[in-house]
């Protein structure tokens, strides 16, 4: 009767163990909002790097503000410039919840 015991307990454990979230489970994409701090007349060139092979090229007029679904808050990066597209090299800043610009 004990042994019963301890493999129910046991199988229990494993179950419970399965059921929860792990850790490194990815987030829903959600929207982040991004904004063009740019003079009027002026665009700003979003490269938007999503996940580990997708792109997604974003322009803005000056003083515009908008929602951009599909982003995985905290983890996709994006590059800005005011000259044209960002080149590849760019210093890659991290998607925030709050604003990006």
């Amino acid at each position: 009767m004990k042994r019963f015991h301890v493999t129910a307990l046991a199988a229990l454990a494993t179950l419970g163990a399965a059921a929860a979230p792990s850790p490194t489970a990815q987030a829903a994409p959600a929207s982040a909002p991004f904004g063009c701090n740019a003079r009027a007349g002026q665009t700003c060139y979003f490269t938007l790097y999503l996940g580990p092979r997708a792109t997604r090229l974003v322009q803005l007029r000056g003083g515009m503000k908008v929602d951009i679904p599909g982003i995985e808050i905290g983890s996709d990066r994006y590059c800005v410039d005011l000259t044209g597209p960002p080149l590849p090299t760019c210093t890659r800043k991290t998607i925030n919840a709050t604003r990006n610009d």
